[in-house]
């Protein structure tokens, strides 16, 4: 029998994928995971639809099908994620990319920050919050923590990979570290711990330590919020991801450790999927002493991250 060409693997794959695990364009997907497997762009696997495909490509290519139609994510299979127009290694020890998380990167970027600001990403996984920041913004100084060694390899081969600068550190949240900071950003785990078994089938395939955010789904944000007040410089602003209906929950925590809710930002299906907190600004003091208008009062040290 001879090879099979490129038209007749992605008619079988189209077959093969069953859109009842989550898979809305199996065409669609059936392209992606064949030019993944030959390391050739879709654009010139779709121009060459007669083309005789080798042997062990069309072997990878079959077993990856097997797996996807099994509910196994396709970013899981190929070892690669887009995010902000990145490719980003994962593995089974982060939680992959989502489209969502990027609504943190376009609102970090759209704040006025200073050019050398001082940024963690807290529970960064495969890096992208972090790095994505650290090359969008040169001159930020862009430190990341997270709970899990797997995670941090993972984001540190991205780092090297994509050649951003980045301090990496293994942390529960922000508990060791010191700021003053301009802003924090956050993906944790807010899932509620009943609901992680009834997740999409592909995304339990996520490490549950990247997903179980405990009964309520906040157990580890509230934490967070906690240690805020402590890391953020006057005027500093915290970026959350949350899961659906935790926003007002969450406001209302922030409060009860000073902060101000500043404006949520939802996804494209409605829900309040980012939120940003602001530590109050200092106030000055007049000549008499007394208390003048309040404006951001960013301390000129360095500090540690």
């Amino acid at each position: 029998m001879g090879r099979r060409c490129v038209y007749e693997l992605l008619q079988r794959g189209a077959e093969a994928l069953p859109r009842r695990v989550g898979i809305p364009d199996p065409a669609r997907e059936a392209l992606w995971l064949l030019a993944a497997a030959w390391e050739r762009s879709e654009t010139w696997v779709r121009l060459h639809a007669e083309a005789p495909v080798a042997d062990d490509v069309a072997a990878r290519y079959e077993a990856w099908l097997e797996r996807r139609a099994a509910g196994v994510p396709a970013h899981h299979l190929t070892g690669v994620c887009p995010f902000w127009g990145r490719p980003f290694r994962v593995s089974p020890a982060v939680l992959v990319p989502r489209p969502e998380t990027e609504l943190i990167v376009e609102r970090a970027l759209a704040l006025d920050l200073p050019r050398k600001a001082r940024v963690l990403d807290v529970g960064t996984g495969s890096g992208c919050l972090a790095l994505t920041l650290a090359l969008e913004r040169t001159a930020w100084r862009v430190a990341a923590t997270d709970r899990a060694p797997g995670a941090l390899a993972v984001a540190r081969r991205n780092a090297e990979a994509l050649g951003a600068s980045v301090i990496l550190v293994l942390a529960d949240l922000a508990e060791p570290l010191a700021g003053p900071l301009d802003l924090v950003v956050a993906n944790l785990p807010y899932v509620p711990s009943a609901e992680v078994g009834s997740l999409p089938i592909e995304v339990r395939h996520d490490p549950t330590l990247a997903l179980d955010g405990g009964p309520d789904g906040l157990v580890l944000i509230r934490r967070l919020l906690a240690q805020l007040p402590r890391i953020l410089a006057p005027g500093g602003v915290a970026l959350l991801e949350l899961g659906e209906n935790q926003a007002e929950t969450v406001v209302a925590a922030a409060r009860t450790h000073g902060l101000v809710a500043g404006a949520t930002i939802a996804d494209l299906g409605g829900c309040e999927r980012v939120i940003e907190l602001q530590r109050p600004a200092a106030r000055t003091r007049t000549a008499c002493g007394k208390k003048g208008a309040t404006q951001s009062q960013r301390p000129s040290g360095m500090g540690r991250v």
